[in-house]
């Protein structure tokens, strides 16, 4: 019997009591009935924000806090139920039910409602399920709050459930279930959670797809809209309901004013006497124990974790023993596990993590390791090092002064830390109220604090770490035996394989720890010099006004050799401050070779800085190294006490860096590797990357750098460190409470650590440069490497004109931020929403960091064709124009207010500070008046002022000669499988691109016999519509006969019979079955289908023309052609060759400080 059983048998105390200290007492104004809690609540030292606990008479448990800084409310409703709750029969229900409940309410029908309310006042709104814990939340500016409030409250009151959205959100569920097929970490999860016990509600299919609630439906004969109303009435009770209510006091509402919304509102929620959900037994039963699952990856990663079945503990969590051996596990210092294992060359890196610990069930512990190849070959070895470090944790005892040095942490994060944001707030006490042990008192405080030492708990939870208590989990691509993954999971497709470990790894592991020679190695932490022993006696917050966000920097020094700027910031009781560096160095300017090597560079050192560095970010002093562009830039930021010698320990390891050979060839390999993902990412991400090269130079491909890993070696690397920094320029900023002398001194002192020979020549002195895309339409095609992502995606950012510093400027960036506000909620919900052409949409503005043009970024994934998205994008740009010309002036001027609202939010954290000033010093633009010139701008606008921008830069029915559109297509292997030389410029030059939409639509549901030909013939001899807003029941008005879409569809059903026999005779094979066919037919022939749609723009092509048909030739230095472009029908230009295309056109002028 293994150690976990016997844990089992002892059951958990009585939750904790919800009743004693709650006195009922009556709202001021509506004199409704409540019961506040009277004791005492664990709060952070000096906060501002006054709270109130209570419990309605439904039992729904409520917190509401007025906080006088924000300008932003944000709540949180969470339900302790999850999709552990899932009907076999119907997997996914509980993630299901979460997308449908936005979908309108008795009270406020209207689907979109919710959100577009949030919109116009500034806000947005999201919802996660978990195993255990379904959880809604929204942020909004703080006037808007009663009317969302009394929105998200209809929600669990009196949801419509209605069939026509079910319908819409499983085809979202389905493009979201795609989207983790394509994860690497998903499909480990997915695979952890199927092989375990089987029957356990954790082995269900968490997330759910179409085949596992609509198609079993079906199956079942019943309706499932009906199955979630049952779902929803059995397990969406009040007494398992908690709501958070951050409410910001600026122009917003009273503490009173926040528990009478709350009362009234949330009173008529239904108490059903739900049990709060708990499962009692252990997803790891004694079968599952002491076995391995071998299971394929989709990248060349090489993942060994280890689980371990742990008892429930969710009434532990005052001294949280499961904390005080992850954070051994976790810790990187010397002597720990993670710095033996990178020392063989095994591991890259090492994450412990374990079950939230707000989950009412036993738990899981797991540590998890991402194994280089040599590493992988010897995962035994591997495993047995794990055991004899766990050995030496054991054989040291339990510490306590190691425990206390942990609870320090925590105290000076929870009573001296900065103020979280409100919707963080807001999720974190809803969630951690789902612990049905959590005492009131603990109830903003939760699981943040370790609140009593308890050595023998410790103990016990170390015991089970034992080599029969675990299973091992091993990925790869690859495996030597092909034979060992016999398996194929039904939902996600992943090849596994599950057998028993070896004795070596299990029973007899003892005695194979033995043979271990790492005595020496591994051993304890010593104590953290790092934690600050200075706590801070001021008055917390009452500087935080201070910090205004049009505040600028105050530069102490410029000259050849550097820049020094500080900005003062004080928020929390503990004083925290922030030093960010770039080094400008020669040897990174203008090859992809010098970005290689700063790239090495990078890798080493944090590998490096990982060992002496661990106890400073336990200790709450973060540090982050990168090369960006062709500067190593360095950031620190923490505890203000010890920041700058965390910075001199990076400086120093920097200058005295000497690179072996073994740890140049480990962090080659895995450079490598992630150039291979990248080429293997998800085809947003793809996208997205690719309009960011074209955006500016030098800036390089990751693939050109890729190549280039090919070309150096250990000696260069070290080269590279000896030279690139004798000739250096450093800017640095230091934020906080820090003075004149202590910046200069902290400069000083990183100077003479570089020690550089002189400063970088002020005519050799390099800055990245924008590109100033010619006006016309440019689009890119690339075809993914990842075989079994069958997502598409488009990429389609509309540029304003490239800017002169001025009110120009900041005029069209407060333009596009209107309108990607505006926006964002029609384009998700018509084009995710109602036409599902995939999960991921999204509408935003992107500034241009280098000085370039600003735009109007549209970006969807999904498994429609790229061709087909671009079309719908286009469509969806011309038929929201009628809205924006009726939009009424109140409306206007919300949605004006909602973005200066939202701009001047105050930072609440030292980051924010940090990062508001510093991409301005690293841009070289110093335009610290950026938010009020902006809000200036917004603050300015006239309705026809919108409308004016509109239509020169964004309608594309206007044409205008100063559009500028840049389309990157990310095609799926299957999509450019199934039309080879669809998307070469020769095909693009000779069809419509709605003509190539249709055929390709047509090509996807498996019409393959039809040829482009076949599909243009086909167009060009139909009627063409004179009415633009036709659909499938308007008629079309052409040369012959009135018909409608839907005797078009027939017509083309039609055609593809025809040609199937055609192709079938001249064959002499017997063609597609029957059947098939018909199938192919119906589908052509399904009004609601994607295909109707391609049809209906096809016929309309000559009406509605999208602009990568009809947009004006480009203009390339001064040329009407360009010699390396081709075009599209109607002038669209093709980019074949990004580097081609960034030298042919103009680059923006550098900044001038």
């Amino acid at each position: 019997m293994c150690p976990i059983d016997k844990q089992q048998s002892v059951p958990p105390p009585e939750p904790a009591d919800w009743q004693e200290l709650f006195d009922e007492q009556q709202t001021i104004e509506s004199q409704a009935p409540y019961y506040n809690y009277t004791g005492s609540i664990v709060l952070p030292v000096g906060d501002k924000r006054k709270y109130r606990l209570f419990r309605l008479p439904n039992n729904i448990r409520v917190v509401c806090i007025s906080d006088p800084d924000v300008k932003q409310s944000a709540v949180s409703l969470a339900v302790n139920v999850g999709s552990s709750a899932d009907p076999s029969e119907f997997q996914g229900m509980a993630h299901a039910l979460e997308h449908l409940l936005f979908m309108g309410t008795a009270k406020y029908p209207d689907a979109r409602d919710f959100e577009t309310y949030l919109t116009s006042h500034g806000g947005y709104t999201n919802a996660s399920t978990t195993s255990t814990i379904t959880y809604y939340r929204f942020a909004v500016n703080n006037r808007g709050l009663a009317g969302a409030l009394d929105r998200f409250a209809q929600f669990f009151i009196a949801p419509l459930l209605d069939a026509n959205c079910v319908a819409r959100e499983l085809n979202a569920i389905e493009s979201e279930f795609r989207s983790n097929v394509q994860n690497d970490a998903q499909r480990r999860s997915h695979i952890m959670r199927a092989t375990c016990c089987s029957g356990h509600p954790y082995s269900q299919f968490m997330g759910g797809n179409y085949a596992s609630l609509q198609t079993s439906a079906e199956q079942m004969g019943v309706q499932l809209r009906d199955r979630m109303a049952e779902f929803f009435a059995a397990h969406y009770s009040a007494d398992v309901m908690n709501l958070v209510i951050v409410g910001g006091s600026q122009d917003g509402a009273t503490l009173d004013e926040l528990v009478e919304w709350s009362v009234n509102m949330f009173s008529p929620v239904m108490n059903r006497n739900v049990v709060r959900m708990a499962i009692p037994s252990h997803p790891l039963c004694e079968q599952k124990l002491g076995t391995m699952v071998r299971y394929q990856t989709l990248g060349n990663a090489h993942d060994i974790t280890l689980t371990f079945a742990l008892p429930h503990t969710s009434h532990l969590y005052c001294s949280a023993p499961e904390q005080y051996v992850k954070d051994l596990l976790a810790y990187g210092g010397l002597g720990s596990l993670q710095a033996c294992l990178k020392q063989l060359g095994w591991i890259a890196s090492m994450s412990v993590n374990s079950s939230p610990p707000n989950i009412n069930s036993p738990r899981l512990l797991k540590i998890k390791f991402s194994a280089t190849p040599a590493g992988f070959m010897q995962y035994d070895k591997l495993v047995a090092y794990v055991f004899a470090y766990l050995r030496a944790i054991r054989a040291q005892g339990v510490q306590e002064w190691y425990f206390r040095e942990l609870q320090a942490m925590t105290q000076m994060s929870f009573f001296y830390g900065e103020p979280m944001y409100p919707i963080t707030v807001a999720v974190n006490i809803a969630c951690q109220m789902c612990n049905v042990y959590l005492r009131p008192e603990h109830v903003v405080s939760g699981t943040q604090l370790l609140y009593e030492f308890d050595r023998d708990q410790i103990e016990a939870i170390l015991a089970l770490l034992n080599p029969e208590n675990y299973r091992l989990f091993l990925g790869a691509r690859e495996f030597p035996d092909s034979a060992c993954l016999p398996e194929v999971d039904s939902h996600f497709g992943v090849r596994f394989g599950e057998a028993k470990l070896p004795s070596e790894l299990t029973s007899e592991a003892e005695l194979s720890l033995v043979m271990l020679d790492c005595a020496d190695q591994l051993y304890f932490p010593e104590p953290n010099k790092y934690i600050t022993q200075h706590i801070a006696t001021t008055e917390p917050n009452n500087t935080a006004l201070d910090c205004d966000v049009q505040q600028a920097p105050l530069l102490l020094e410029r000259n050849r050799q550097f820049e020094l700027w500080t900005r003062q910031f004080s928020h929390g009781a503990l004083p925290r401050g922030s030093i960010s560096m770039f080094v400008e160095t020669m040897a990174v300017h203008t090859t992809s070779r010098g970005q290689v090597l700063g790239e090495l560079l990078v890798r080493v050192l944090n590998d490096r800085l990982a060992k002496e560095l661990y106890a400073a970010e336990m200790a709450g002093i973060k540090h982050k190294l990168l090369f960006s562009e062709h500067r190593l830039c360095i950031s620190v930021i923490g505890v203000q006490e010890k920041m700058a010698l965390v910075l001199l320990e990076i400086l120093n390891e920097l200058r005295n860096l000497v690179v072996t050979n073994d740890e140049f060839s480990l962090h080659l390999d895995q450079a490598r590797r992630v150039a291979e993902y990248m080429q293997i990412s998800s085809p947003r991400l793809q996208a997205s990357w690719q309009q960011y090269y074209l955006r500016a130079t030098p800036r390089w491909h990751h693939m050109d750098w890729a190549a280039e890993l090919n070309n150096v070696a250990a000696a260069d690397l070290q080269e590279f460190v000896s030279e690139a920094f004798s000739q250096v320029y450093v800017a640095m900023l230091v934020v906080g409470q820090v003075s004149d002398r202590e910046a200069m001194c902290i400069l000083d002192q990183s100077l003479a650590a570089l020690a550089p020979h002189s400063p970088i020549p002020s005519v050799l002195y390099s800055q990245v440069r924008a590109v100033s895309i010619c006006p016309g339409t440019y689009v890119q095609r690339i075809i993914t490497d990842n075989a079994a992502n069958s997502d598409n995606s488009i990429n389609c950012t509309i540029y304003t004109p490239t800017p002169t510093r001025g009110t120009g400027d900041y005029r069209s960036k407060a333009m596009l931020s209107l309108i990607a506000h505006i926006m964002a909620i029609p384009f998700f919900d018509q084009l995710r929403t109602q036409e599902q052409l995939g999960y991921m949409v999204n509408c935003s503005w992107i500034t241009n960091n280098s000085g370039g043009a600003s735009g109007l970024q549209l970006c969807i994934q999904g498994s429609s064709n790229p061709e087909y998205m671009c079309l719908r994008v286009e469509k969806f740009l011309v038929d929201f124009t009628p809205r924006l010309e009726s939009m009424s002036e109140c409306e206007f001027q919300a949605n004006i207010a909602a973005r200066v609202t939202a701009n001047l939010e105050l930072p609440r954290k030292i980051v924010k500070a940090t990062n508001q000033v510093w991409q301005k010093i690293q841009d070289g633009n110093y335009d610290f008046e950026y938010t009020g010139e902006l809000n200036a701008q917004l603050e300015s606008l006239t309705r026809a002022d919108m409308l004016e921008f509109w239509h020169t830069y964004v309608n594309p029915l206007c044409a205008s000669a100063e559009m500028t559109r840049v389309v990157v297509q990310v095609w799926s292997a299957g999509a450019a499988d199934l039309a080879p030389g669809m998307r070469s410029a020769e095909v693009m030059a000779e069809y419509p691109l709605p003509t190539i939409a249709l055929h390709l639509c047509l090509t996807q549901i498996g019409a393959d016999e039809l040829l482009l030909s076949d599909v243009g013939r086909f167009v060009a001899t139909s009627g063409m519509p004179s009415d633009p807003n036709l659909d499938s029941g308007v008629e079309i008005d052409a040369d012959g006969p009135r018909l409608t879409v839907a005797e078009y569809q027939r017509r083309l059903a039609a055609l593809y019979k025809a040609v199937v026999l055609e192709t079938a005779a001249a064959e002499q094979m017997l063609g597609k079955p029957s059947a098939e066919v018909e199938r192919i037919c119906a589908l052509i022939a399904d009004d609601q289908a994607q295909l109707c749609t391609a049809l209906q723009m096809a016929l309309e092509s000559d009406q509605f023309q999208s602009s990568l048909l009809t947009s004006q030739p480009a203009i390339l230095c001064g040329h009407k052609t360009a010699t390396t472009l081709m075009q599209t029908f109607s002038g669209a230009w093709i980019i074949s060759d990004y580097l081609a295309f960034k030298r042919e056109q103009p680059l923006c002028a550098p900044a001038i400080p």
